[in-house]
């Protein structure tokens, strides 16, 4: 297991009954307090964030925004001080303890925790206190992993998924078209070593190729188990009459859909697969892949972490609905700036991640893509690297504009 070497690195356990933990470079850890305003919080935040195209070209109105987004901070735990200290860092680390799953009090806190868009409230709260620079906030779900040298993606797994009636909705030409230049691999046959297509597998199809070799990145694009029930009419209740079973190992206890995916399986042509099935599935415990990047709605509050809570080192997705082309552009974005780098360095997937971000359309940046990590971004080894010889990047080819989904 990996030496924790600075005074901002990750603290705790999961027995310590904490819940999030904020740090920074020079500025003192803080713990999240005042647990039980979490759910709340998590409920009015996911909200105003959903509904952001009412007020995100209003500058009063994100002022306002900024504001109680620093108030909500300090409410629980994170003071005006700490803020404006935060506001001069450029990478800020949010920590979430592993829980009590059979504790249903402990549940709730901790799911809260990890809904909230600590990204949006952390950036629009130190934005108030005068930040100006871009800043890295990540999410670390800490795995105590061995660090890892920083290098292009070796391999690279395409999983794509529309099946059944989805299939006519659907189309992913444009984001296979996309991930393949940024990665280098235009022109490649589909089941090149480098990288490979899965077209809408079964849920063991899948399973079995993400075992078959030590894939270095995997990207999930497809449909999620809570657009399936927007995007066909009468989706779950039709399940609940016709497939009593599967509709009854879909819904959880409360008698809400959990976030998942819909894949295929034997003889069900749109099989939900929830988060945690999920990310057993795309993890192969005996070589983990470095990255999961994954284009599904609600995707960074649950499916992300347990990724990362399975294995994988680190894993992106969505907190809530994104625009689909600005999905793409930001993966093939990021894949671009993974493989190439830039002139002098060689950069680390959180670098990747962060020159990707700062790259987006201004009109975007309430987006709540997360990044969680099973790797402090503070220890050593996290942080990109010198190219050993001079290179020039690739000129980069003009994107598609054109949509991959006809309905959204």
């Amino acid at each position: 297991m990996a030496k924790r070497s600075m005074s901002a690195q990750p603290a705790g356990n999961p027995a310590s009954g904490r819940i999030a933990t904020i740090r920074a470079a020079g500025v003192a850890e803080i713990s999240i307090e005042n647990a039980e305003l979490l759910p709340r919080l998590a409920q009015e935040w996911t909200y105003l964030l959903r509904v952001r195209s009412r007020w995100a070209s209003d500058p009063e109105q994100r002022k306002s925004i900024g504001k109680r987004a620093a108030k909500d901070l300090e409410r629980v735990g994170i003071s005006s001080k700490r803020l404006r200290e935060l506001a001069h860092v450029n990478r800020i680390e949010v920590e979430l303890y592993d829980w009590d799953r059979q504790d249903k009090k402990a549940c709730a806190i901790h799911e809260a925790a990890c809904e909230i868009p600590w990204e949006y409230l952390l950036s629009a709260g130190t934005r108030a206190e005068g930040r100006y620079h871009s800043t890295l906030i990540s999410r670390l779900f800490g795995r105590g992993f061995a660090k890892v040298r920083p290098h292009p993606p070796n391999s690279v797994l395409f999983v794509e998924s529309a099946p059944g009636r989805f299939d006519d909705e659907y189309g992913f030409e444009d984001e296979e078209k996309r991930i393949d230049v940024a990665i280098g691999a235009s022109g490649r046959k589909d089941d090149d070593p480098y990288r490979t297509f899965l077209r809408t597998p079964q849920k063991s199809e899948l399973a079995k190729e993400v075992r078959r070799k030590n894939w270095e990145a995997i990207h999930v694009t497809g449909i999620d188990t809570h657009q399936a029930g927007w995007m066909v009419k009468d989706f779950y209740p039709d399940m609940k009459k016709k497939k009593e079973a599967l509709f009854n190992a879909t819904i959880d206890k409360d008698g809400r859909v959990p976030d998942g995916m819909i894949l295929r399986e034997a003889h069900e042509s749109e099989f939900p697969v929830l988060y945690e099935d999920l990310a057993e599935t795309l993890v192969n415990p005996t070589a983990p892949p470095r990255l999961v990047t994954l284009n599904l709605y609600y995707s960074g509050a649950r499916i992300a972490r347990e990724l990362v809570r399975k294995g994988a080192h680190v894993a992106l997705g969505f907190l809530d609905e994104i625009d689909d082309d600005v999905a793409e552009l930001f993966f093939q974005t990021f894949y671009w700036n993974w493989r190439y780098g830039t002139k002098d360095q060689i950069l680390s997937i959180p670098d990747a991640f962060l020159m990707s971000w700062e790259a987006m359309p201004l009109d975007v940046h309430g987006t709540s893509i997360v990044i969680w990590m099973g790797r402090s971004v503070f220890e050593e080894g996290s942080e990109s690297i010198k190219r050993p010889t001079s290179r020039s990047r690739p000129a980069r080819k003009k994107a598609s504009s054109r949509k991959k989904r006809a309905a959204s």
